[in-house]
């Protein structure tokens, strides 16, 4: 016969006859307390989620420049494009890019403004894309708060992407 699983923090029920005590409870408490620690050590989950810096991916000039202002481009494929967006981190929002296919996002960097520079916007945040496949492709950077807000708005940015296979090497 089974009885309804009722939770007490100091008997758990879950058939009859069988008790968990507070011991045990608590042994599994700490045990999920431990795999959250070793997934947050592991690398995981990283406190800094959301920014992928990798400073090799902007050392060569890029082929194409882009910015908020930007709808479409046309691109070879192995071209590079640079998307430049301002950025401000101290308002709470981030940015959330994706590409389809045919786009590989292979850096992402935040250049801070100089401190002492007068501006709304504190800085730039950018992307370096590269052109892998040919045809109708998508850039698409999303601003939004990082919870919900009644006071910040999301804000969506898309590049629509021509990729041109007219024999360029895509090498680096």
């Amino acid at each position: 016969m089974t009885y309804p699983i009722r939770i007490n923090f100091t008997i758990l029920m879950a058939t009859a006859g069988h008790r968990w005590s507070r011991v045990n409870v608590s042994a599994l408490i700490l045990l999920y307390l431990v795999f959250i620690v070793l997934l947050l050590s592991s690398g995981c989950v990283r406190h800094d989620a959301g920014f992928v810096v990798r400073p090799e991916a902007f050392l060569d000039i890029p082929d194409i420049y882009a910015d908020e202002a930007t709808s479409h481009v046309t691109m070879s494929v192995g071209d590079t494009m640079l998307v430049s967006y301002p950025w401000t981190p101290e308002d709470g929002r981030f940015w959330r890019v994706g590409v389809t296919d045919g786009l590989f996002v292979s850096g992402d960097r935040y250049i801070p403004y100089p401190s002492d520079m007068p501006v709304e916007v504190t800085g730039t945040r950018e992307w370096m894309v590269r052109a892998v496949y040919p045809g109708d492709h998508t850039f698409i950077g999303n601003l939004r708060p990082r919870t919900a807000s009644w006071n910040q708005d999301s804000i969506q940015q898309v590049i629509n992407v021509k990729i041109r296979d007219d024999g360029k090497n895509m090498g680096a």
